[in-house]
């Protein structure tokens, strides 16, 4: 995706320079049934830019239209040699004329498509729509075809006009060859969002998860704020490539593959999310759902206490946080969205707060209030099968998974800890070694210069050891040699 200075009328598009090779495998990077295509290697193509010559963008009239056409061209494409023009399917150069043949992954493989382009644009107040505005004012994105189709080169993924002279080209057209990225949808949707944003000035990227990057990615790409203009250069440390590959752009180097931003030439640093703003205004997203599911609120409970929460968003859940009285107790970035409090908490009533996050930033928030009462001693628990624990009620010797009963793994344990001294592997709950917080016949074992567990027949010292069904304690030096975590997750 570079740029070049050039007269329109003596430009020929050459094969561009590729990327790294990359093996394409059925079904990776997208849910369509691809077992009919063929598993190859191949140099995984570029997109190009037609670039006009470069100076700052000065501000335009608002953008004539928010309409985005995704077009698949069902019955071929002819596109016709003039300027780049979503009306009259026109393009700016001799080479770029010719028939487009149509998207050949079939309707199931194209709803994808049109879904991930939405999701991309949904931070946005556009309109992506695959029915055709016709005469009225629009951008368009033809998703189809080859690059030979229009006699460009094979090794060009997509096209664009580029323009810094305009915040943006009207009606531009632009092109996401679709045929080569075997059915890829997530590369399809990444080069369709970057094909028509090159018509909204913007630049390459360095960052891999930014539709505008050259740089490999798994997943769907998303516009950001704040990400360094590169990836597009001839190697990390010397010059752009222009459109075509063939030479580097005249003056435009690059430092460990960073240059300065094509249209906006006073930094290194573009904001994709606020170039994009300023065009359409932003979008109105809809915010994730939440709950939390346990404890209820007015429920009696103690320091470090289990909040169990359920986020769910049509565009997925980028991360969940636990808030006590307004502080930031954890975060988690996936489900299941298993929190635990803050064992230092005082008795006495506390608000809690979880807040779900959905891949583009909008958040909504669930909250309960909750009363905690520290135990001193197992009879303080309300459940006579619990023990008390650093001032909390867990379950105890003798139920399932509790304190001190044979696990496996942490799954079979309340706490989600199981723990080895190399003898025996039981189930524990954390403690402060030296601060007695552990039950008659446990110890306190050290697994950290300020953490421990409590394990059975431990002598930490702490004079509330009794006798075990170990047969008898077991050694402080034993413990710091042998003691092992299974794994670790939180309740």
């Amino acid at each position: 995706m570079g740029r070049v200075s050039v007269v329109l009328a003596s430009l020929a598009i050459a094969a561009p320079a590729v990327a790294d090779p990359i093996t394409l495998v059925p079904g990776q990077g997208s849910s369509i049934d691809e077992s009919m295509l063929p598993v190859v290697a191949i140099e995984r193509p570029r997109t190009a830019m037609v670039w006009q010559p470069p100076g700052l963008a000065t501000p335009t009239p608002a953008v004539n239209s928010n309409v985005i056409f995704l077009n698949r061209c069902a019955s071929g494409c002819l596109v016709r040699f003039g300027q780049s023009d979503s009306i009259n399917d026109t393009w700016q150069l001799n080479v770029g004329s010719g028939t487009l043949q149509p998207f050949q992954y079939g309707d199931t493989a194209w709803g994808q498509v049109v879904a991930c382009v939405r999701d991309v644009f949904s931070p946005f107040n556009v309109q992506i729509t695959d029915v055709d505005p016709g005469t009225a004012a629009h951008f368009e994105i033809m998703i189809a075809g080859r690059p030979a189709d229009l006699g460009f080169g094979s090794g060009i993924g997509g096209i664009a006009p580029f323009d810094c002279s305009q915040s943006y080209i009207p009606n531009a057209l632009v092109f996401d060859f679709a045929n080569v990225w075997q059915g890829n949808v997530d590369e399809i949707c990444a080069t369709a969002a970057q094909e028509i944003a090159h018509a909204w000035t913007m630049d390459h990227v360095t960052e891999p998860s930014d539709p505008m990057t050259y740089n490999p990615y798994s997943g769907v790409r998303y516009f950001k704020d704040g990400v360094l203009c590169g990836s597009d250069c001839i190697n990390p440390s010397t010059q752009q490539l222009d459109p075509n590959g063939v030479a580097p752009l005249t003056g435009a180097q690059c430092t460990n593959n960073v240059h300065v931003c094509s249209c906006h030439q006073s930094t290194t640093t573009q904001n994709d999310v606020s170039i994009i703003t300023t065009l359409f205004g932003a979008g109105t997203l809809t915010p994730p759902t939440v709950t939390i599911d346990s404890p209820t609120s007015g429920a009696v409970v103690q320091p470090g206490f289990a909040v169990h929460a359920s986020v769910s968003d049509a565009d997925g859940v980028g991360k969940a946080e636990l808030r006590v009285d307004g502080t930031l107790a954890q975060t988690l970035t996936a489900a299941p969205f298993a929190f635990t409090a803050p064992t230092t908490l005082a008795g006495g009533a506390h608000h809690v707060e979880v807040e779900g996050y959905d891949t583009h930033g909008a958040h909504a928030t669930a909250a309960i209030d909750v009363m905690v009462v520290p135990c001193t001693q197992p009879s303080d628990c309300p459940k006579a099968t619990d023990t008390c624990v650093g001032g909390r009620c867990v379950p105890g010797p003798g139920t399932t998974g509790g304190l001190g009963q044979p696990c496996t793994a942490n799954t079979d344990c309340a706490s989600g800890m199981c723990a080895s001294d190399g003898t025996q592997q039981v189930c524990v709950e954390s403690c402060v070694p030296g601060m007695n917080q552990c039950p008659s016949g446990f110890g306190c074992a050290m697994t950290g210069a300020s953490q421990g567990v409590c394990f059975p027949g431990f002598d930490d010292g702490s004079g509330g050891l009794c006798s075990t069904t170990t047969g008898g304690p077991i050694s402080l030096g034993l413990v710091l040699a042998a003691f092992v975590f299974i794994r670790r997750r939180r309740r």
